[in-house]
């Protein structure tokens, strides 16, 4: 899901040059051992790097999390905004396949989040 990408500076920058969207699934990259833990995932390095990040998820009967709790789990793990939490969703909205007016309305539906009190 990308997060080898940072094991090779060639790569991180054609990644990042292209735009490439990468799928991070925290819980799962734990679970299968790819991070020692959720507090030491390499997301924020993925994200200082200047990558597009998503907080996905896969593998749920060994995960054992669900896509909203995936993104409770980031912010508390590495204390992220709403900003930060809405930029995830702006990312995976914006690297889908998803029509252009469904792309506009899940956006209206991040503004509205972040605006409300």
């Amino acid at each position: 899901h990308g997060i080898g990408v940072l094991g090779d500076a060639a790569v991180t920058g054609r990644v990042r040059e292209r735009g490439t969207a990468l799928e991070v699934c925290c819980s799962s990259n734990v679970a299968l051992g790819f991070a020692p833990s959720l507090q030491e995932h390499p997301l924020p390095r993925l994200r200082d790097a200047g990558l597009a990040v998503t907080l996905n998820t896969d593998i749920p009967d060994v995960a054992r999390t669900a896509l909203t709790a995936e993104y409770e789990r980031v912010r508390a793990a590495f204390g992220c905004s709403d900003a930060e939490m809405a930029g995830f969703a702006r990312t995976a909205a914006a690297a889908s396949f998803a029509p252009a007016e469904l792309k506009r309305s899940i956006e209206a539906g991040i503004d509205a989040w972040l605006a409300a009190p």
